[in-house]
């Protein structure tokens, strides 16, 4: 638990030294990732917010961010108030929608999990089990999109995520090692209309339902960043089912979008 402690520390301490994100103007925006490969998927959708956050992680702690703690949330640590999300926020969501992949099919294909002998020497021991334990290797069936095309609908600060993505991001989606999610060209284009949480009485991204007068449909699914936790899992109105905010959001993404 003291190990987990001093990790803790020593990434708040990064944070506390990493400079304060300084937001421009907010408004609503179409961000389009070119692909020039497939895009390798865990879950049926990518988070647009959760992609920011990684980025600004990525910025915050440079590359010792490759080494932060697996599996736990560093969120309720970091300093408030200094390197918040550049995109507007209605309630406890980000204005931002999923992934929309285009065109849209799932295929599976099949990754092979092998030992290279190149990371040898650099093992205390040299007899290396291959059909059990940590090198064991293994074939795994691997679910991918063979879209074209990634677009995401967002409120925010276009020109700092414009920034962070030309900075940062070399993919989109899972195993980017070993060729999946290649982006060819990003294309930033503003909107006359905030797309990013309902468009045309759709949702755009999973919403809690407390925050919906209406719904058609409603899953337990996590609503915000970090998305693997499972304390951020509530009931929720699933991206593509139809749904009514309640007045006092509609107004509130109105008002300040």
């Amino acid at each position: 638990m003291s190990g987990i402690l001093e990790e803790v520390k020593y990434f708040v301490s990064l944070a506390e030294k990493a400079p304060p994100i300084r937001w421009g103007r907010f408004r609503p925006f179409k961000v389009a990732f070119k692909m020039g490969s497939p895009v390798c998927v865990t879950t049926p959708w990518i988070s647009f917010d959760g992609l920011i956050a990684h980025l600004m992680l990525l910025d915050a702690f440079g590359e010792d961010f490759f080494i932060t703690p697996k599996k736990l949330d560093l969120s309720p640590y970091l300093p408030h108030n200094q390197r918040l999300l550049p995109i507007l926020k209605t309630g406890d969501i980000y204005h931002t929608s999923v992934s929309q992949f285009i065109p849209h099919s799932v295929k599976i294909t099949q990754i092979y999990k092998r030992f290279e002998e190149r990371w040898s020497e650099n093992l205390k021991n040299k007899t290396i089990r291959l059909g059990s334990g940590h090198f064991r290797m293994y074939a795994m069936k691997q679910p991918y999109v063979p879209c074209k095309e990634v677009v995401y609908y967002v409120n925010g600060d276009m020109d700092l995520i414009r920034q962070l993505i030309e900075q940062y991001l070399v993919g989109l989606g899972n195993d980017i090692r070993i060729g999946f999610g290649m982006i060819r060209d990003v294309v930033f284009e503003e909107t006359e209309e905030d797309y990013s949480l309902v468009a045309e009485g759709v949702a755009m991204r999973p919403i809690p339902v407390s925050m919906c007068e209406e719904y058609e449909d409603a899953a337990y699914l996590p609503y915000k960043a970090p998305y693997w936790s499972p304390r951020n899992v509530v009931l929720c109105v699933p991206p593509g089912a139809r749904c009514e905010l309640k007045d006092e959001y509609q107004r509130s993404s109105k008002a300040v979008g």
